[in-house]
């Protein structure tokens, strides 16, 4: 039997851009065999009836699984979508990403090709806007060459998800492809985030999002994605393409934002690490990387009270209070310490 996909899709008081998200996931070549929404809105209800008549003709072949958040935060929100999830594969979305109509064509393509299930995750290539989905994803690709001096070339290559996040053990296999799919477009990928997650369900079941990351759940793409690549292979199909409508960038300050960053990150080793000592010295060094390169950036681009820096400077200072001084109850102190720095802000 060929494999099905669901689609996942976890939304909060932004119907205009779900219904635009399902229009597209709808109208794929390929299309999904339900669609599972998490909506955390007060006006759920509202929502999921807007969204059960603009589709009224879609829902009689696709099934549609439209329900309340249990708790609103995206991780809670992504693990509730996928324990309801029936399919091989999963379209892990958030509610503005618009795929190309033939985006799920691709990707379902490289499932179908690994027999063998070597690959545990193939995510998609993020267009140019504005979203044309009618242009091929190759030409959406292709700009004008920007000529960069070898320094910026490297201080970008420093700055990438890979980069940012700190693994709790081996490091991302980015070796060839498996031979059952080297016959089509697709490369190694390292981490992968920004709502263009799929994955093989059977492989995520018992990890899933790690609920600890509360609120500004920054760095809960990069380990998930981490986590999965202990089951099989992270690859990217560049003609399956995605569009990122929204973006949603933060308000917050960027000391605020960072702080954030390391502080996650630091959380995350301390209940996936087997080894703090090990944990310590790894972030230790990415940190201290991190301050030197922002005290350039920062500089350069006049951000003179240096706050990256300071965040970064801070999180080297916090590394035993996580790693080596945990609390009696670690997710509960992180938890009610995300709830006093974040509050409502980050809840959504």
């Amino acid at each position: 039997m060929p494999l099905t996909w669901t689609l996942t899709i976890c939304t909060y008081n932004r119907p205009h851009f779900l219904v635009e998200t399902l229009r597209c996931a709808l109208g794929q070549s390929r299309r999904p065999s339900e669609v599972v929404v998490v909506d955390a809105s007060d006006a759920w209800e509202e929502h999921r009836d807007q969204m059960l008549e603009e589709f009224a003709a879609e829902w009689k072949t696709v099934t549609l699984v439209y329900v309340p958040a249990e708790v609103r935060s995206l991780t809670f929100q992504r693990n509730q979508a996928l324990r309801l999830a029936t399919s091989d594969i999963v379209f892990s979305l958030d509610d503005d990403i618009y795929l190309y109509p033939d985006a799920a064509e691709k990707v379902m393509a490289v499932y179908d090709a690994d027999s063998d299930s070597e690959i545990a995750m193939v995510t998609g290539h993020f267009t140019d806007g504005p979203y044309q989905p009618s242009a091929k994803v190759e030409d959406s690709q292709a700009s004008v060459p920007v000529h960069r001096s070898k320094l910026r070339e490297w201080f970008e290559s420093q700055l990438t998800l890979d980069s940012h996040f700190v693994p709790y053990g081996e490091s991302v296999d980015m070796g060839p492809v498996p031979a059952s799919v080297q016959h089509l477009n697709v490369h190694p990928s390292g981490l992968v985030n920004g709502g263009r997650t799929t994955f093989r369900r059977v492989f995520a079941v018992d990890s899933g999002w790690t609920e600890l990351l509360r609120y500004y759940a920054t760095h809960e793409d990069s380990d998930f994605s981490y986590r999965l690549s202990r089951f099989g292979r992270l690859v990217v199909a560049p003609d399956a393409g995605f569009f990122h409508a929204d973006g949603n960038d933060s308000t917050a300050s960027r000391f605020r934002i960072n702080t954030i960053r390391v502080r996650n990150l630091l959380a995350l080793h301390a209940v996936h690490s087997s080894n703090h000592m090990r944990s310590a010295l790894r972030c230790l060094g990415s940190f201290a990387k991190f301050a030197g390169l922002y005290l350039a950036i920062d500089a350069a681009q006049k951000r003179f009270s240096f706050p990256t820096v300071r965040a970064y400077t801070y999180g080297i200072a916090q590394i035993p209070v996580f790693l080596f001084f945990p609390m009696k109850n670690f997710q509960q102190w992180y938890t009610e310490l995300q709830e006093r720095m974040y509050g409502n802000r980050y809840k959504s």
